[in-house]
This record gives C-alpha cells, structure tokens and sequence, in this order.
C-alpha cells in the first residue's frame, strides 16, 4: 500500500507544496497527457495535471505565472518528482522529526 505524503520546497524564494497520491496515479496523469495518434506527451497537458493535481500549494498556477522557462523547469521538475515518488524517504524523515518534538 502506498504511504501517500507531501513535501514542499523552496524554488526562487517561492514555497511549493506537492503531494504523492500513488504510482497509479502517476501513471495514470501520463496516460492521460499522450497527445492523440502519437507515442509523445504532451508538456502542456503534464503541467496542467500537474499544477491541478500535485501541486497543492499555491493554489491555480498557470504557465503563464513564469517569467522564464528555467524557473518553470524547476518547478515542473519538483512536482514529477514528487508525483513519481522521489522524496519518500525525505517527506518520512520530515514526519518522524515532527512526531518527536509532539
């Protein structure tokens, strides 16, 4: 059973929360993002999901919110990462840190 968590991360002086719902889940967001007839995913569509999806905090991000395509590939980044399951051990290190000082 997957152990479903957030984690956030600072990226240019902005908090980023993004949450871990399952590897089907992560799965099922790239199925979701092919562009018709092809092999290939769509970069618009897997920001959307991912803005709608994984980030939780801020809240209604858009593409547009960038200044420049090297901060949005930070956050992108952070947020497939986080979807695929990449900060398990960071995200249950952080929860038993706050657990002991309860």
């Amino acid at each position: 059973m997957a152990n479903f968590y957030e984690v956030s991360k600072e990226i240019r002086g902005k908090k980023y929360t993004a949450q871990f719902s399952g590897l089907s889940t992560a799965l099922k967001a790239v199925d979701s993002c092919y562009i018709e007839g092809t092999n290939n995913t769509s970069t618009v569509k897997m920001t959307e999901y991912l803005f709608n999806n994984v980030l939780v905090e801020p809240k209604g991000l858009k593409i547009d919110d960038f200044e420049d395509m090297d901060e949005y590939n930070e956050v992108v980044g952070f947020a497939r990462e986080v979807m695929q399951g990449k900060f398990r051990q960071e995200a249950n290190k952080t929860a038993a840190e706050e657990k002991s000082k309860g």
